[in-house]
């Protein structure tokens, strides 16, 4: 008997101890209950707010690059507008056609500068010149003033055989567009 008062009371102390463990995790979610779904639901907005940074993190350095081509294509953008600046232009533009026909194997007879013509948005001065070569030579030099430099427009271009070579003559006709 007295074994049963002993197991009875071992009984009546766990039972006891688990009514307080469970009274006690019963008291602590209902004062912790919010407190639990506030730590969830920050837990839930740091792992979105990590991944919307890892996002803009790549988004940030395209638009770093986009920044840095826009500074490049305005640097370009000032050195065409530096080109076509007016003061100086004709010296300019006879050494730029002077040295391109050298590398074409071109000789250039004459160049007569003609009318300027002064606009609100450019200035357009006309040249003549005179040249002759052979005709993938003409036409490759044709080609690179045109294509090299923007401000050249080739207005009229007449070519004739030379009768004594197989070289062309070429009066040719421009227009140089300067701000």
């Amino acid at each position: 008997m007295q074994i049963l008062k002993y197991l009875n009371r071992n009984i009546l102390d766990l039972i006891s101890i688990s009514a307080i463990l469970v009274l006690s995790l019963f008291i602590f979610s209902f004062f912790l209950k919010d407190d639990i779904s506030t730590y969830f639901s920050l837990k839930q907005k740091h792992s979105s707010l990590r991944l919307s940074a890892e996002k803009n993190a790549s988004m940030l350095e395209d638009q770093k690059k986009k920044a840095s081509d826009i500074a490049a294509m305005e640097m370009e953008m000032n050195d065409y507008k530096n080109n076509f600046k007016a003061d100086n232009k004709t010296s300019y533009f006879l050494n730029y056609i002077t040295a391109i026909a050298r590398r074409h194997r071109i000789e250039i007879s004459t160049v007569e500068p003609g009318e300027v013509i002064k606009g609100d948005a450019f200035t357009r001065s006309m040249y003549t010149t005179i040249l002759s070569g052979g005709f993938y030579d003409v036409y490759n030099y044709l080609y690179r003033i045109e294509e090299d430099w923007k401000a050249v427009k080739i207005e009229r271009v007449v070519m004739d055989k030379n009768s004594d070579d197989s070289k062309i003559q070429v009066v040719l006709t421009v227009a140089v567009l300067s701000i």
